[in-house]
């Protein structure tokens, strides 16, 4: 089962084929696990990364978490960015060098226009298009 998918599919709805794996098995997708059981459980993930405790022992009380509270693998741990930046693309109304070249000009950060972008969608845009027109000409 070296497949980290399959593991998380194991691991939250089929606990008898979950004890059938070995603890050195465990271990070798303890930091994954981890890593996605922070999204809920920061403090704790955070506890087992400081206190060296055993990876396999750590992703058993994982286990024992899951299935004590779903019935499920948990929608939260299935976490995808490379869809949202797909996303924002098709949504951005001008090029990254227009935006660019508009931080350079007013000085501001890409920061700054991103979350202009988020509060303000229609009037940065709106902005964003007016200057795109002007240095074009």
């Amino acid at each position: 089962m070296s497949d980290l998918f399959s593991f998380i599919k194991t691991m939250t709805g089929n606990s008898k084929e979950f004890n059938k794996t070995k603890i050195h098995e465990r271990g070798k997708h303890f930091f994954m696990v981890n890593r996605l059981m922070s999204i809920s459980f920061p403090v704790q993930a955070s506890y087992f990364n400081h206190i060296k405790i055993n990876g396999g022992q750590a992703v058993s009380f994982w286990q024992q978490l899951l299935s004590s509270k779903y019935t499920s693998t948990p929608k939260w741990m299935w976490v995808s960015t490379k869809k949202e930046k797909e996303k924002k693309k098709a949504l951005q109304a001008v090029s990254d060098s227009v935006i660019k070249h508009y931080c350079e000009l007013y000085q501001l950060s890409q920061r700054d226009v991103n979350d202009a972008l988020k509060m303000f969608p229609n009037e940065m845009t709106n902005e964003l298009l007016e200057f795109e027109k002007l240095t074009k000409q």
